[in-house]
């Protein structure tokens, strides 16, 4: 450890891969929360011109990649780099590839890695890319001296990938940044239920499965709306939507802000969240803290997160998904319950109890 603290890089190839998301703001309430001994160094987000943290000490070295051949990059190589790997006491890369050229080869350092889920692995045949993000997965957690994960499920996934990393494991979990919402009168809501759908559409988040389950439902009731928050609709997600004859009970908002988001949790009945793999499942928190009841899959990590605070349902049985999507939209029974139960799991998590655990993990690797 160095004389004026723990000089700890975070490579901030997250930054440039998401706008928005829990594993984004991890770094940034992690990093916020460092103590004021330690001096934080964050690369690869100068080109967004955002500040993605606030820290004293914080510190973004700034060293645009140029193309081969140019003296800046053999400036780059041969002092920038080392000058700045020599002044290191812990690395931990935000993601399992490297912005500025870096190499896992390059650090000495103690390294600490957080892997979110081996959903590339798992589904590489409906994911493109995944080829080369399962192998830059394998190199980073092959060198990491430890191994933080986003939940138990995770790290399941990746003892049974790489059982040498037992004992080398901390399971820290995320947390919702919306604070818990106060109650609206719940006759608004029942007027016209919407039920939300919040995130990436990708196949194994099952949404073409919860748009024929939405469709049946609506045949036994034509009042209720479906709002998708995320991206714009694909060619086939419209054309699934118009041969299902839906088209005008299916809104989306296109990306909307936490503001926006938030108010949308608020003004459904439920959030319907059939996704057959999670490494942890944000969306749930987040509906639990607005008062939202959360309709999720029984699959891998969304047990950890809803707990008794949500209903859970196979993802694969229509039928299922339909008689609650029918029950909720009718409101009373047991609901109240639910979302009491559901304000009690958000509780459970904070940004608080998470960075405390980072510091935990830094810590030991540093003394």
């Amino acid at each position: 450890m160095h004389r004026n603290g723990v000089r700890i890089l975070y490579d901030g190839r997250v930054f440039q891969l998401q706008r928005a998301g829990g594993v984004r703001r991890i770094y940034a309430e992690v990093i916020t929360g460092l103590p004021a001994d330690y001096h934080p160094l964050i690369t690869g987000v100068e080109d967004f011109g955002e500040t993605v943290a606030s820290h004293p000490n914080l510190e973004q070295p700034r060293f645009k990649y140029f193309r081969p051949g140019r003296i800046s990059v053999q400036v780059r190589e041969r002092w920038w780099k080392p000058r700045l790997l020599r002044q290191l006491d812990l690395f931990h890369p935000t993601y399992y590839d490297l912005t500025y050229g870096f190499s896992f080869s390059d650090f000495k350092c103690p390294m600490v890695l957080t892997v979110y889920d081996f959903i590339n692995a798992i589904y590489a045949k409906l994911i493109e890319g995944s080829e080369g993000v399962i192998r830059d997965q394998t190199e980073a957690i092959r060198k990491a001296d430890h191994i933080i994960c986003i939940s138990k499920a995770t790290e399941n996934d990746l003892l049974e990938r790489f059982p040498e990393k037992q004992g080398k494991t901390s399971v820290i979990y995320l947390a919702s940044s919306f604070e818990i919402q106060p109650p609206l009168a719940e006759q608004s809501i029942f007027e016209k239920p919407s039920f939300l759908f919040v995130g990436g559409r990708w196949g194994y988040k099952n949404f073409s499965f919860l748009l024929r389950v939405f469709a049946r439902a609506c045949e036994s009731n034509p009042r209720i709306r479906l709002h998708v928050a995320g991206a714009p609709l694909t060619t086939e997600e419209r054309w699934q939507i118009h041969v299902l004859g839906i088209s005008d009970r299916v809104e989306v908002t296109v990306y909307p802000d936490e503001q926006h988001l938030m108010s949308l949790y608020c003004s459904s009945v439920a959030l319907v969240y059939p996704s057959l793999h999670e490494g942890f499942g944000l969306p749930p928190l987040e509906a639990m803290a607005c008062r939202t009841l959360a309709i999720t899959s029984n699959t891998t990590s969304l047990p950890e997160v809803v707990g008794n605070g949500g209903i859970m349902l196979d993802p694969t049985r229509e039928v299922d998904w339909v008689e609650c999507i029918l029950k909720t939209a009718k409101g009373g029974g047991d609901r109240d319950l639910m979302i009491d139960r559901g304000l009690e799991r958000v509780r459970m998590f904070s940004w608080k109890k998470t960075v405390e655990q980072h510091l935990e993990v830094y810590r030991r690797l540093v003394s």
